[in-house]
């Protein structure tokens, strides 16, 4: 079984070459990783953190820690970074990227911000850790197996009073001259541009009590679409409950606690539904945040 793992993890690395973008469960805590027009949304600083592990008995399981940070820098004008690292099998990426906004209002409670980002990435196929069967592989030739990238994205955001909506294309133009993402044989790229949609409401059931349904939607073009939908229950605005379901056949079970008006930890579950047998050993993710 283990066996079986490691070669599914060798190729699930190389498949994901042209991803770039692993997923959250959380999502919803961490927009800024996904648009660039969220930056500056609040009122003020805002930071969180995210760990998340895949199937940790096994070595070389999916490993993705992301950090974001953005706050209003002026009248209409918005700023943010995020700093995030992904492994998988011998693959490793550490990614940074700049985002600012500038917001338009459209109504009394209501604005449409827009938003850009410039990131820059260090990528490392670990090829001479991995047993190779093939020396012509090109995704193993000396020049294709580790090196920089530069991203440039564009979104939209959308907010009016407990209701957001966004549209993202984070990955728009990507500068790659070391072809990482470079198929020799087509002399073409191999990378794909990625595509999100966002959107989350919040309803106030009673004084107390808050329901708060989250989306998102992730369109790749070689790959099925994907999605992640989270139901929270928030009670007194410090504890929160929720349960997610990710497609095709996961499921999640997640918990939020204000333990300052400010500060906020979190824990969430993930377990596939299906018949395949790494679903047996879930993901976890971890969260801490700061900020309203």
């Amino acid at each position: 079984m283990k066996k079986t793992l490691l070669l599914f993890l060798i190729l699930a690395a190389f498949s994901a070459q042209a991803q770039i973008y692993p997923n959250i469960g959380q999502f919803q805590n961490v927009l800024l990783y996904y648009n660039p027009a969220y930056a500056g949304s609040g009122t003020q600083f805002r930071a969180t953190g995210i760990y998340r592990t895949q199937w940790t008995k096994y070595p070389g399981a999916p490993n993705t820690q992301v950090v974001t940070a953005e706050a209003p820098l002026g009248k209409n004008v918005g700023g943010g970074i995020v700093l995030n690292r992904h492994s998988i099998g011998n693959t490793l990426q550490i990614n940074f990227s700049a985002s600012a906004s500038y917001r338009i209002k459209t109504g009394r409670e209501s604005f449409v911000q827009f938003g850009l980002k410039a990131g820059i990435s260090q990528i490392n196929f670990g090829a001479g850790s991995a047993f190779i069967w093939d020396e012509n592989d090109p995704y193993l030739s000396p020049n294709s197996t580790k090196g920089i990238i530069s991203t440039f994205g564009a979104g939209v955001f959308y907010k009016k009073k407990s209701f957001y909506a966004g549209l993202s294309i984070p990955d728009l133009v990507l500068i790659d001259p070391n072809k990482l993402y470079h198929d020799e044989a087509s002399n073409k790229s191999l990378a794909k541009k990625n595509f999100f949609f966002m959107s989350g409401i919040k309803f106030n059931v009673t004084d107390f009590i808050a329901l708060q349904p989250n989306v998102l939607v992730r369109y790749y073009p070689t790959r099925p679409l994907n999605y992640y939908i989270n139901l929270s229950v928030i009670f007194n605005q410090t504890f929160t409950a929720g349960v997610g379901f990710m497609y095709p056949k996961a499921l999640a079970l997640y918990t939020n606690v204000n333990v300052t008006p400010k500060i906020i930890l979190g824990y969430r579950y993930e377990f596939n539904t299906s018949g395949f047998a790494l679903g047996n050993y879930g993901s976890s993710e971890i969260l801490v945040r700061y900020g309203f």
